[in-house]
């Protein structure tokens, strides 16, 4: 039987990213109402030993996190081309290590992609947090 390819693939390239925002960042595309979708997660600070267990424990919780590193620090572009030919899915979402997304970002994204077959991107609103709530 052909494995199904998902609807949306999250591409997410991880760069020394603090752990407690990194869980939130994963915590709020894993909780998406919208749950047709592959989550790759690319490490491109390979020797950062503590962010790739934290995505090892939600990749062993939830198969559609996918986790790959890069041998060597390639920087942003590299790594999102890379995750670009990982991804499987029909519309791709980028999500950056510092983001979080509210649940139904993936649901009104794709609603809105497949209502209108000549749209090619589709962006969403965005909110500053405090820095103090940051450190």
């Amino acid at each position: 039987m052909p494995k199904k390819t998902p609807k949306v693939s999250v591409l997410t390239p991880i760069y020394n990213t603090n752990p407690v925002h990194l869980r939130e960042m994963i915590e709020s595309i894993l909780n998406q109402t919208f749950t047709d979708f592959e989550f790759l997660i690319l490490n491109d600070s390979p020797d950062n030993r503590d962010i790739e267990k934290i995505v090892l424990e939600y990749a062993k919780r939830d198969k559609r996190v996918k986790y790959a590193k890069n041998e060597k620090n390639m920087g942003i572009t590299p790594s999102r081309n890379k995750l670009l030919k990982m991804a499987t899915g029909e519309y791709v979402a980028i999500f950056d290590h510092d983001d979080i997304s509210v649940p139904t970002r993936l649901e009104k994204e794709v609603a809105y992609l497949d209502t209108h077959p000549y749209v090619g991107v589709v962006s969403g609103w965005l909110q500053y947090f405090p820095k103090q709530i940051l450190t």
